[in-house]
């Protein structure tokens, strides 16, 4: 019962509002420095090893990001990041999504 009630909480939240306090430039330093050796974290800079940033920004919400950066899977490297980190690189991958 207290699952329900917190995720009914949680989803009450606005993204743009839970992710409000992230920082664009941190958040772009971040992945500069742990991302970028996979991922393109810009139109061209990074790797194309992984999917492109601007992809995964198109196609994912600001959630569901935040959910898979605090419990990488798969290849990725198991990269701790705290709430105020994860918040800041969503925030700068917010800024590339297509307008």
């Amino acid at each position: 019962m207290r699952l329900v009630i917190a995720a009914a909480f949680i989803a009450a939240i606005p993204v743009s509002a839970a992710h409000a306090a992230g920082d664009v430039q941190a958040g772009r330093a971040i992945a500069e420095t742990w991302c970028k050796p996979c991922h393109a974290i810009a139109a061209t800079t990074g790797s194309d090893v992984a999917t492109p940033f601007s992809d995964i920004a198109a196609k994912r919400s600001a959630l569901a990001i935040g959910a898979f950066l605090a419990n990488p899977h798969g290849d990725m490297p198991n990269i701790q990041l705290s709430r105020k980190q994860i918040d800041d690189v969503i925030a700068y991958m917010e800024t590339l999504k297509a307008r």
